[in-house]
């Protein structure tokens, strides 16, 4: 939306996409208080993707381990904040999500990983 001379204007957005490299992530990167934002929580998947794709020699498949509670003491989120959090990524079809006993089983689709990191 944009104002001009009080008059709100409705300004249509085609769709659009860009690729977030951990630069650009660096640059946007904000936190005012203990509590992370979603920015940051969906960062800080993307960077425990990164890490499994490097401990299991750049297998194609490679995914993590996580618990809803870890997660959030790590964010400072209710659980049920953190479950619905993940939910809207899943359906979004950002990630894969797999329950077990251990906790969800997490894979980023389509995240490039570059090889020297």
């Amino acid at each position: 939306m944009s104002k001009k001379k009080n008059k709100t204007t409705e300004i249509t957005c085609p769709y659009y996409e860009h690729s977030l490299t951990k630069e650009l992530a660096d640059i946007l990167h904000q936190r005012q208080d203990d509590r992370f934002p979603k920015f940051e929580a969906f960062r800080y998947l993307m960077e425990k993707q990164a890490l499994a794709h490097i401990e299991t020699a750049g297998k194609a498949t490679s995914s993590f381990l996580v618990t809803i509670t870890q997660l959030s003491l790590d964010w400072k989120w209710h659980r049920h904040t953190v479950t619905a959090f993940l939910e809207d990524l899943k359906k979004l079809g950002v990630l894969t999500i797999e329950k077990s006993r251990e906790g969800f089983t997490i894979a980023f689709n389509n995240l490039s990983i570059p090889s020297v990191i």
